[in-house]
């Protein structure tokens, strides 16, 4: 492999005791630079590739390379404390013990005094908790306890930076607070991370490229964007959001729906069944219908109707559809909530449709 990553892994798979596998064939690079996210359910195996990347587990298949340089494949191992890295958890792990200025400096003995005090005081005015250098890590809230170890985690200058679910002990308005915070730290100073979450959300708004897990393969890798936009298998398409799902088959190269047709994919025959995925928001209400490049629009019966923050989700029934009675359900921007039994026009957007041909 070229070594322009700094962070590789080259063909990874790894089993716990027992044989059972948790990581199959797993190959990464991280740019520099470049903030990426391990995205995916529970168990799918993103930790575990965060903890070989640490030095907490040793490769057993393939390799770990760091700047080009093999950490770890099977024979060699370097141990955590060589390789230069910067971690943070979710429990933050702050020594209870310690001020906040002892946590941050607990790296940093081979600098001199005066350099280690100045290091000090530099990670936490970027974090913005310069004014709590005394204070011991039990008098600080949750979020102000995640800036003590991202500081700790960057003062030794590491070259990675590992972070695993390092929001998700937060409550929401905290979370987004901090969130914003860090991913500002990291960008400012060109730093390279490693995050693990299994919130969608979250690995949009801060990865440059987010690697979607399942049962310990990659499914696909990706800008946010290309991943939301086109996701590659419907595992991808359901991660990142709810959706509308039924099969159906294909007849002229088109995939039918309530709305009228829409395009099949690439190596499907006429009469092969596929799944049919549409989101919530994909299907529009009323003035949305006219639309370019809307299909429909068709009649719908309100079944229910709930505000959602900035949208109102909706429940309709759009009569039968092959066989079935059908009912779908749509996220719709702004504070208009039709009432049960209410009848709206709707229409579809192909753009936010996916086809897949069915798993036999």
């Amino acid at each position: 492999m070229s070594g322009a990553g700094v962070l590789e892994f080259e063909h990874v798979s790894h089993a716990f005791d027992g044989g059972m596998e948790i990581l199959h064939d797993i190959s990464l690079a991280i740019m520099p630079g470049e903030i990426f996210c391990l995205l995916g359910p529970s168990g799918c195996g993103k930790t575990t590739t965060l903890r070989l990347a640490a030095g907490l587990e040793e490769c057993q298949k393939g390799r770990v390379l760091m700047n080009g340089t093999v950490v770890s494949d099977g024979r060699l191992h370097v141990p955590p404390e060589r390789r230069g890295v910067g971690l943070v958890f979710q429990d933050t792990a702050l020594f209870p013990h310690l001020t906040v200025a002892e946590n941050v400096g607990f790296g940093l003995g081979a600098l001199s005094e005066p350099a280690r005090r100045a290091r000090i005081h530099e990670m936490l005015q970027r974090v913005k908790m310069d004014g709590y250098s005394d204070a011991y890590p039990h008098v600080l809230s949750g979020g102000q306890q995640q800036r003590v170890a991202l500081a700790r985690a960057l003062a030794p200058d590491p070259r990675l930076i590992l972070l695993d679910e390092p929001f998700s002990g937060l409550d929401s308005q905290t979370r987004s607070m901090i969130r914003e915070e860090m991913l500002g730290v990291l960008k400012a100073h060109g730093v390279t991370a490693l995050v693990v979450t299994h919130d969608p959300e979250e690995a949009m708004y801060v990865a440059d490229r987010i690697a979607v897990m399942n049962r310990g393969r990659i499914e696909q890798v990706g800008r946010p964007v290309d991943l939301y936009c086109h996701p590659v298998n419907p595992f991808v398409t359901r991660f990142f959001s709810s959706t509308n799902r039924f099969t159906t088959r294909v007849a002229g190269g088109k995939a039918n729906t309530p709305f009228g047709p829409v395009a099949a994919p690439a190596g499907t025959s006429d009469g092969d069944s596929v799944e049919v995925l549409i989101r919530p928001e994909a299907i529009r209400i009323a003035a949305a219908v006219q639309s370019a490049g809307m299909l429909g629009p068709i009649e719908a019966k309100v079944l229910d109707s709930r505000m959602l923050r900035r949208a109102v989700f909706m429940n309709l029934c759009v009569g039968e559809f092959e066989g079935t009675h059908l009912h779908v359900h749509v996220r719709s921007p702004g504070h208009h909530m039709p009432a049960g039994g209410e009848k709206v026009s709707v229409s579809l957007d192909p753009q936010q449709t996916f086809v897949f041909k069915a798993e036999s």
